[in-house]
Formats: C-alpha cells, sequence, structure tokens
C-alpha cells in the first residue's frame, strides 16, 4: 500500500508539474489578444493554426478527427515525444506529440503557399519560431485521435537559449477555438461576438491577397484589431508607408512550379503589379531556398506580362524555387539579373499530395518526381513486419492517365524490389519505414501510380492524378517501357 500511494503521489507531482508548464488556455478568438501567438510578421502561427482548423473534423464526442497522418510526417509533422518540458508529461499509453510548423523540414513543403509565404520572404530573428503541436493517440476504430492540441514557440535565437520551445510562450488550444476560426465566414456577427471593429480597407486588402482561403482574412482582420491603435469612430488603423504599399503589392504575387510533358519544370507567375513590370522584372529558377541570388538554374523576363508562363530545361525536382528579381540593364546593350523581390515556395516532390492508404494494411502509396522521372515511394508501418511476405506479388504500375485500364501502364514493379530510401529526416518519422521505386517514366501532367495486391487484379491504392488534370480518352498515349507482368 505504502508503495503504491508513493507512486500515486510522484505520478500526481508529475502531473501538476507538467501543467503548470502551459501557460493558460485559449478558448475563443477573443483570447488571442493580448498574447504574443502570431501578432508580428514574420510570425506564421496564426496561418498554422487556420490551416490544422481547416483540416480537421471535431465529432459529438469532442474528439478530434484528422484527414493526415501526423505519425507518417505528412505536412512536416515529426514525432516529438512524451516527456517535453514546456508540455505535460505523458504516461505510457496516453498518446505521443507530434509538432507541425518547422518550415525547414522536408515535409513542409507540402503545406499551402499562405502557410509558408511569409517565412520564405523574411530573413528576421522571429522566422520560423511558431509550432503547433498535437497530442495523438491510437485506437482501433480511428488510428488518429488528437485530444490535446497546443501552439508554442522556440526561444529567440538571440537569446541563446537552444532549441526548446518556451514555456512562457506555450498554450493549449481548445476545440471551441478551433471551431470558432473553421465558421468564420461572415463578417457581420464579428462585432458583437468579438467585441472588435474591422477597419474596411484593411479587410479589403487581406481579403486581396488571402480571399481564396476562406475564413483566413476574417481571422487575420481581427487579431490585427487587437494590435492597432484605436482612431476615431473605434476602428483599429496602421498609418502605411511607401514600403508597406509596396509589401502589400508583393503578397498579391504568386510563383509557382508545374510540370511540363517531358518532365522539365515549368514557372508558372501571377499578380505582378504594373510599377514592377513598368521597372523589368524577371522570373529566375534555383535549386532551393539556400542557393545564393547568382547560381540560377534557368530565368526569363516576364515579358511585361502579369501573369504567364515559361517551361525550362531543368528536369522537375524537389526543393526548386522560382524568384521574381529585377533586371539590371547596362548601357542599353545587355541585362543582368537584379535585386531580388519575391520567392515562391520550395517546390514539393509529391506536388503537396499526402500518401494514399492502401486498403486493409498498415502502408501507404505517395507518387513523386525526382530528376523529372516519376516515382512511387511506400511508406509501410514497423508492425507490419510480415509487408513482404504479404505484398509478395504486389506491384506498383505508373500511367500516363487515370482511365488507362490495369495493364496499360507506362512502367511497373514489384513492391519487395522497392529500395530503403536515405533521408537526414527520416527519424523524426520513427514509426515507420519508407521505400522508394525511381521508374524511367517521365512525368508530365495527369501521370498516376497505382497499387496491384495482386499480378492481375486487386486494385489497393491510387494517387490522384499529377496536378489532377483528366486527361482526355483520345490522347495519344506515348508508350515506355511496357513490360508483361
Amino acid at each position: 500500500m505504502v508503495g503504491r500511494g508513493i507512486l500515486g503521489c510522484f505520478i500526481l507531482c508529475l502531473s501538476l508539474a507538467s501543467v503548470c508548464a502551459v501557460r493558460g488556455t485559449l478558448n475563443s478568438i477573443k483570447d488571442l489578444k493580448g498574447i504574443q501567438f502570431g501578432h508580428t510578421f514574420p510570425r506564421h502561427s496564426l496561418m498554422l493554426l487556420h490551416w490544422l482548423a481547416d483540416n480537421i473534423h471535431i465529432d459529438n464526442n469532442n474528439k478530434m478527427r484528422l484527414n493526415f497522418n501526423p505519425t507518417r510526417g505528412d505536412y512536416g509533422f515529426h514525432f516529438y515525444g512524451n516527456r517535453p518540458p514546456s508540455l505535460p508529461i505523458l504516461l505510457p499509453g496516453s498518446g505521443s506529440y507530434y509538432s507541425l510548423g518547422n518550415m525547414n523540414s522536408f515535409g513542409s513543403r507540402g503545406l499551402p503557399d499562405y502557410v509558408t509565404q511569409r517565412l520564405y520572404n523574411s530573413r528576421g530573428p522571429e522566422s520560423n519560431m511558431d509550432r503547433v503541436v498535437l497530442r495523438v493517440r491510437e485506437e482501433e476504430s480511428n488510428p488518429f485521435i488528437v485530444d490535446e492540441v497546443y501552439v508554442t514557440q522556440h526561444y529567440r535565437r538571440n537569446e541563446n537559449r537552444g532549441s526548446a520551445y518556451d514555456p512562457a510562450n506555450t498554450y493549449r488550444v481548445s476545440f471551441n477555438l478551433l471551431t470558432q476560426i473553421q465558421r468564420l465566414i461572415c463578417q457581420n456577427e464579428i462585432p458583437r461576438i468579438y467585441n472588435v471593429e474591422i477597419n474596411h480597407n484593411s479587410l479589403q486588402e487581406l481579403k486581396n491577397i488571402w480571399g481564396h482561403t476562406p475564413g483566413l482574412a476574417l481571422l487575420l482582420a481581427i487579431v490585427l484589431s487587437f494590435t492597432l491603435p484605436k482612431v476615431k469612430g473605434g476602428c483599429a488603423q496602421a498609418v502605411e508607408t511607401q514600403s508597406d504599399m509596396e509589401d502589400k503589392d508583393n503578397t498579391l504575387i504568386k510563383l509557382e512550379l508545374k510540370t511540363t510533358d517531358r518532365g522539365k519544370a515549368r514557372i508558372i507567375w501571377s499578380g505582378i503589379p504594373k510599377r514592377l513590370l513598368d521597372q523589368g522584372v524577371m522570373v529566375v529558377l534555383h535549386r532551393n531556398n539556400n542557393s545564393d541570388s547568382k547560381s540560377e538554374l534557368d530565368r526569363s523576363s516576364v515579358g511585361g506580362q502579369t501573369s504567364g508562363s515559361y517551361n525550362t530545361s531543368v528536369p522537375l525536382n524537389p526543393g526548386l524555387q522560382v524568384r521574381l528579381h529585377k533586371v539590371t540593364y547596362w548601357w542599353g546593350l545587355w541585362s543582368t539579373i537584379g535585386e531580388e523581390i519575391w520567392r515562391g515556395s520550395e517546390f514539393h516532390d509529391a506536388n503537396r499530395e499526402i500518401p494514399v492508404d492502401i486498403i486493409r494494411h498498415d502502408a501507404s502509396l505517395q507518387l513523386f518526381v525526382k530528376d523529372g522521372k516519376a516515382c512511387a515511394r511506400l511508406y509501410v508501418k514497423k508492425s507490419f513486419t510480415a509487408w513482404k511476405k504479404t505484398f509478395n506479388n504486389s506491384w506498383v504500375g505508373f500511367y500516363s492517365s487515370h482511365n488507362k485500364s490495369m495493364l496499360n501502364y507506362n512502367t511497373w514493379q514489384w513492391a519487395v524490389s522497392f529500395s530503403m530510401e536515405k533521408r537526414s529526416d527520416l527519424e523524426d518519422v520513427p514509426e515507420y519505414d519508407i521505400y522508394v521505386y525511381n521508374s524511367s517514366m517521365v512525368m508530365s501532367p495527369g501521370v498516376q501510380a497505382r497499387f496491384m495486391l495482386q499480378r492481375r487484379s486487386s486494385e489497393a491504392a491510387r494517387t490522384l492524378p499529377w496536378e489532377r488534370v483528366v486527361l482526355s480518352a483520345t490522347r495519344p498515349y506515348q508508350s515506355g517501357n511496357t513490360d508483361e507482368l
């Protein structure tokens, strides 16, 4: 009895100590007032919180259901352990923590532009500080139950306190707050519910930038009203400089990468303001976000067009990035790359698509690109120890279109012949082994991978068509490797 009592006291002390590490609970959007979370550029915390609210479902039992798999590393989630100093300690069997928000991680490239854009276009000490942390439990009926959500941040770089999270800026997020964010679609009720008056000019500017993401402009407008000084009439307002207005113009710029029919990187741009077109600008392709500004892979003038595209000669690869530069003219004879204006996101090798589950098995399939070729990735849960025996006759086919029949593949490979993937970040996904196959098929719009359990039947998974383009059934089929099974 004495031993049990001591153990019980020990567990209670651990629980109380860990609860004290959390600053408080954010129950409403109103609670975002008065805390540092998301109030300053280039912090991406509000974007992360909005993205999470947009990708969950809270059921009648107040349990959060996910449409992604954090244990697999989707969107850059990584295992954070069970005994972090800034969060409640988790006892065995009570779940694990998974963290989201490190923009330097491989998987974070899969997050939408509105989450990552600020990070790519700032170099300040407060960039890449914020994190969202989920407590994930596994159940038989649903393997991913989330019953706790936290927002936190790393210590500032100039504090020299390492990479730990800051307990003074760690908060629990209630499901009520996430539900409020999900329902932010109507402006009319905001003054009554949140006791704020939104500056309509500011809101319209936010809608111009973030209007394609429902509710985001309203969330940012509400939080902005918490931080800006009040003027006569009650609305928050900021004094804008010429530089501020130019920065807002720049946020309308969109730079992205697609594929050509030959597996090369295709640059697409839009939203370039007239003031920049009048000065002369060009799009420049770089290897990744860390590339030196002078080490371009390809470039092209935008030709005075606010939107357009350019087919490069560079094979499509993960990490590629488009940047917009001014053009520097030399005595009217030639031009070179001038001042950098804006950066797009680094290209995600799976085109921002997460893996698809293989039916009735603890494994999943993902289509990705490398060196302009279609490749496939198998995620196999480590507890699925008999996967090679189970998948002994299973194969992955690559198809030029979603409407091709099972045997009308371009090329294929046995599942057990995939090779173990080697990446430095895979230690952040401890529950899975990952295998890859690099095919000889050129990546192009519409390409699809399928997982077949048997030689001539039993399709168990298919990826979305690359770039989600539905090709016409009458389009000529370009045959490559067509080895028979």
